[in-house]
């Protein structure tokens, strides 16, 4: 029987964990394929992705495209197919089960994964209020999420005024992460919902930082890790949601690493 959804992404991914954790709480299945970022060049992006050998590659220059953002300047190989689920050809890219269907942004994907199982129990918000509030969250944290980006992309390039605009990015999502749970259990509601998922998932990502760690020395700048330490609720917020086998799971090793800012 084929998966509720299929997804196509490089690997580990916290942002595909999205997706996952998601689907261990709604009861969807998932089945994903992927390789390690760099390693995505030697794949053909499609529905039925698969690894290429060079002879594949020859024959398969109809699919050749320039890579952006964390594959500037190399070949990618994606199919017509991928093309037309996926408009803008990025990854995680997410398809239906018989593949007509394409999904893209993780947030969205994660959805997929909630709205496709049977036992979602509020994870989308409670009635078209609790959905947009959840929603809010959603849209906030991929505010964040492009900001980290660029500056996990930075590498040796990272510049001090990147810095100090990820610094005021970092404290200003935190800052709201912490004043929401001042008002409720869980970060939208008092259940969890897809705005804890998300948001854990997406700091959870920022320990990948330690990538940069030789060109913040240079720059004399502490990792931006540190800067959540201040945010004592959100700090417990995270700890208790590692707790729970259906998250920790999918992003255990990152959230270990994330938790140590509170130690």
């Amino acid at each position: 029987m084929a998966a509720d959804l299929r997804i196509f992404s490089y690997i580990p991914n916290p942002r595909l964990a999205k997706a996952r954790i998601a689907a261990n709480f709604s009861g969807a299945t998932i089945e994903v394929k992927g390789d390690k970022p760099r390693a995505l060049v030697d794949w053909l992006w499609d529905f039925d992705a698969r690894k290429l050998a060079e002879e594949d590659k020859e024959s398969l220059q109809s699919c050749a495209r320039t890579g952006s953002v964390g594959f500037a300047g190399v070949t990618l190989y994606k199919s017509e197919a991928f093309l037309k689920a996926h408009p803008f050809g990025s990854v995680p890219a997410g398809f239906s089960g018989d593949g007509e269907v394409g999904i893209f942004e993780s947030n969205s994907i994660m959805r997929a994964a909630a709205r496709l199982g049977t036992k979602a129990h509020g994870l989308l918000g409670e009635g078209p209020l609790g959905e947009s509030r959840v929603d809010s969250f959603l849209d906030r944290t991929l505010v964040y999420s492009r900001d980290m980006q660029r500056y996990l992309l930075a590498g040796n390039k990272l510049t001090t005024d990147q810095y100090a605009d990820m610094r005021q990015s970092l404290v200003a999502f935190a800052t709201g992460l912490n004043t929401a749970l001042e008002r409720s259990r869980y970060i939208a509601a008092d259940v969890l919902t897809l705005a804890d998922i998300a948001a854990t998932c997406e700091l959870a990502q920022l320990t990948n930082e330690r990538g940069l760690q030789d060109r913040l020395e240079e720059l004399g700048v502490s990792p931006l890790c540190s800067e959540l330490a201040t945010f004592e609720r959100l700090g417990r917020h995270l700890r208790t949601l590692a707790e729970e086998p259906r998250i920790s799971n999918e992003i255990g090793e990152y959230l270990e690493r994330l938790l140590k800012t509170w130690s």
